[in-house]
């Protein structure tokens, strides 16, 4: 008689319509930084798509990490939440120090 294994097997099928929704939300995203920033961006750099292209160059560098984490296993790390959280609040607090801001 074989071994139980105590791990349950995990389902790791693709979730394809989560993926399109991330892919659309992206584009809208592009296109609405394109709408709103040209103008300004074809003034200060010469190239009305700057902006865009550094938000759809932003956009793939999350989808592969997207790709890549959903495929590890949450249990592995599950077990670094608390430094996680605690590691996002000191981010979130940052914003309140004076002189870590970029003067525009």
């Amino acid at each position: 008689m074989p071994k139980k294994s105590k791990r349950p097997k995990l389902n790791n099928s693709f979730d394809f319509i989560l993926f399109i929704t991330v892919l659309l939300l992206l584009a809208l995203g592009v296109i609405m930084v394109l709408s709103a920033s040209s103008p300004s961006a074809l003034a200060t750099t010469g190239s009305s798509y700057y902006y865009a292209r550094k938000q759809v160059f932003s956009a793939f560098v999350g989808i592969f990490l997207m790709l890549v984490i959903s495929r590890i296993d949450y249990r592995r790390y599950a077990k670094y939440y608390k430094l996680a959280y605690m590691l996002s609040i000191i981010v979130l607090l940052l914003v309140l120090v004076p002189g870590l801001r970029k003067n525009s």
